[in-house]
């Protein structure tokens, strides 16, 4: 198959793409929406802008490709392999990326707000000023990803692999993060407001200009010379379950 003849299926209502190989293939703000490309090969693709709204991606080979502003809202995305991928400003609005792929892709301002990436891969991945607020990120692998300035809020990072992330500036008010290993990462001027951080691996992390009012820290592990670096510890309950006195 080849684009001419991927199009004129899908303006003639076939959206049957299942394992279809295209690769490499080059696109612009074309409309692909509820297309199935379950385990296409679409390695090395550009599909700048493109609408993949709803579409079936599971397992689909992405390798490397270039989907910037794209939209895969709600889109079913389960073990995509997404590795080195160029994916900035695209929207993965409510879609189930479990398992997913990301090693190494760039997510600048990319929306992926409400998205399933439970058991992800994103190491190394760059996510600056990503949108990821109330994602389901639990026990995804995010060792050395870039997320400063990505907004978290309310996200839950349970038992998520977090070692030496860089959230420098990040929002995660209210976000789930128990049971998570940030060994070594940076964390300073993030906003931790209200977070769930019990049970969690702080072991070497920046803290400095952090903000913690509120946070529950019970069985963390992370010293009080860690602690003093914060900008607010209001609220805190400490790691052997008391109360923060100023």
């Amino acid at each position: 198959m080849d684009v001419r003849e991927l199009i004129q299926q899908y303006q003639a209502g076939n959206y049957d793409f299942k394992n279809v190989a295209l690769t490499g293939i080059v696109l612009y703000n074309i409309n692909l929406s509820r297309a199935n490309f379950y385990r296409a090969n679409l390695s090395k693709a550009k599909l700048f802008e493109a609408d993949l709204q709803y579409c079936d991606l599971t397992e689909t080979n992405l390798r490397e490709a270039d989907l910037t502003g794209a939209d895969l809202s709600q889109a079913k995305a389960n073990w995509i392999n997404l590795v080195e991928a160029t994916l900035n400003r695209a929207t993965f609005k409510q879609a189930n990326m479990a398992e997913a792929q990301l090693r190494r892709a760039k997510l600048f301002e990319a929306d992926l707000s409400e998205a399933i990436l439970s058991w992800a891969d994103l190491s190394w991945a760059k996510l600056y000023e990503a949108q990821l607020s109330w994602a389901n990120l639990s026990r995804a692998k995010l060792g050395r990803a870039r997320l400063i300035a990505a907004n978290l809020s309310e996200a839950n990072l349970s038992k998520a692999n977090l070692e030496a992330a860089d959230l420098s500036h990040a929002d995660l008010r209210e976000a789930t993060i128990s049971g998570a290993n940030l060994t070594e990462a940076i964390l300073r001027g993030a906003n931790l407001s209200g977070a769930d951080l019990r049970d969690v691996n702080l072991t070497g992390a920046d803290l400095a200009g952090a903000k913690l009012t509120w946070v529950n820290l019970n069985n963390a592990t992370v010293s009080q010379e860690q602690l003093e670096q914060a900008a607010s510890l209001e609220g805190v309950i400490l790691p052997d379950g008391s109360a923060y006195e100023a």
